[in-house]
């Protein structure tokens, strides 16, 4: 049976996970650091250390991350020296991408962080639309740019190859920092949410990456996806006011809570548009309490107002993202956090301690009552057997309701309580 976690962050800053087949929280011993935030998916979780900076666990599996650079090396003929690197003042560069636009010659390739390494020295691709080309992997053509073939004719006047070279991710199951992009970012970011990952049709498709500034900005991080786990770079997402915590779901999801209370729900997301269009307000469930934290999952979006009551939102799904009322829920919760298949994990208000939703189905998405996970931490020396079976409902409601699905989770986790948690599944 596939192995589910439940990863949380203590008012300390320290970093459990746990796991459907352990006993106990799990301290994450590799994280050196101190965390605020952590956000879960199947293959990585993400988090934001005291130092303010991002920092990615990928988790180590049987297939590698490897990411392909490739460069194009670029000439023409002339009557004098035959094919050589004297180009044209309008032609491309000798060194060059696919387009020729691109000045890419081979020593100006970077390893984009230290969690990199190269596997081996650059080589010339011989292969040309699934055939072999002659020894040097020309292809030729009459002009740039043209149709190319790896038969040379009477009229080529010029040529091309690829060359390529592979590095691979080495720093697996431990935190890397994410580096620093050459816009410095105005300002420490407080809240984080992955999600998006059934927006691709592929397995290990793209992730998308939401996350929240200090001073209410949200920004969305740009090629995510398995050959590339860190992403390459954010983008400021406008906003019709400031946010203060956001919440990324599986699929088309996003929802974010603003500073006033009320909450805004984001529209346009699909496979071509990963970061959507534009925004739409939704007002708080309360009319005199505003909304301070929202958690969304595929169909499913649950809130907390001020007043720490849990409500839930009726009528959502990808075809009305905004959905159509709110319901008071049982129960008071400082958040929640949406996992697989819709399952619902709060903090309570009272203890502090980790509760999920009990009796949540595809045909009553809110499920029946909370149920506390009272289970040790790492380290902790009692184990009581109320401890036990409370983890053993738990796992008993994970095995119908949980692990049926091939998807994974992810949240968002303050920093606040003895344990905020985001689902995650290996």
């Amino acid at each position: 049976m596939p192995v589910s976690l439940l990863w949380a962050v203590d008012v300390y800053g320290r970093v459990y996970s746990l796991s459907t087949a352990g006993q106990q929280w799990e301290h994450c011993h590799d994280a050196q650091m101190e965390f605020k935030r952590v956000t879960a998916a199947q293959q990585c979780c993400w988090g934001i250390a005291c130092d303010n900076n991002i920092y990615l666990n990928v988790h180590a599996s049987d297939l590698p991350v490897r990411y392909q650079e490739e460069t194009y090396e670029n000439q023409r003929w002339n009557p004098v020296d035959g094919f050589s690197e004297r180009l044209l003042p309008s032609d491309r560069w000798q060194w060059s991408d696919v387009t020729g636009l691109q000045h890419q010659p081979l020593d100006s390739f970077r390893l984009p962080s230290d969690s990199w390494e190269w596997e081996a020295d650059w080589y010339i691709d011989e292969n040309f639309e699934g055939e072999p080309t002659e020894k040097g992997g020309w292809t030729y053509a009459i002009d740039f740019p043209a149709t190319y073939t790896k038969d040379k004719k009477w009229n080529s006047c010029v040529r091309r190859r690829r060359w390529l070279r592979y590095r691979r991710y080495k720093a697996m199951d431990t935190w890397s920092k994410i580096p620093s992009q050459q816009t410095t970012l105005p300002d420490p970011f407080s809240d984080i949410s992955c999600g998006g990952w059934e927006i691709s049709e592929e397995p290990r498709g793209r992730l998308s990456l939401w996350a929240v500034s200090l001073q209410g900005k949200v920004w969305f991080r740009e090629g995510i996806y398995h050959q590339n786990p860190e992403g390459s770079l954010w983008e400021e997402v406008s906003l019709p006011g400031e946010v203060v915590q956001i919440s990324c779901g599986p699929g088309d999801l996003v929802w974010a809570a603003l500073w006033e209370g009320q909450l805004i729900v984001r529209e346009g997301i699909g496979r071509d548009c990963p970061k959507g269009t534009s925004w739409a307000v939704v007002d708080s469930p309360s009319p005199d309490v505003g909304a301070i934290h929202v958690a969304v999952g595929v169909n499913v979006v649950w809130a907390v107002t001020k007043d720490n009551k849990v409500w839930f939102r009726r009528g959502v799904n990808s075809h009305n993202p905004c959905g159509s009322g709110w319901i008071s829920m049982v129960g008071e919760m400082i958040m929640v956090n949406v996992g697989l298949n819709d399952q619902v994990w709060g903090i309570s208000c009272e203890d502090r301690a980790v509760y999920f939703r009990q009796g949540v189905t595809s045909s009553e998405l809110s499920g029946k009552t909370w149920k506390v996970i009272s289970v040790p931490r790492d380290g902790d020396r009692s184990h009581s057997s109320a401890s036990a079976n409370s983890l053993q409902r738990w796992r008993d409601h994970k095995r119908c309701r949980i692990c049926r699905s091939c998807c994974s989770g992810g949240g968002d986790h303050p920093r606040r309580g003895r344990g905020q948690s985001s689902l995650h599944r290996q």
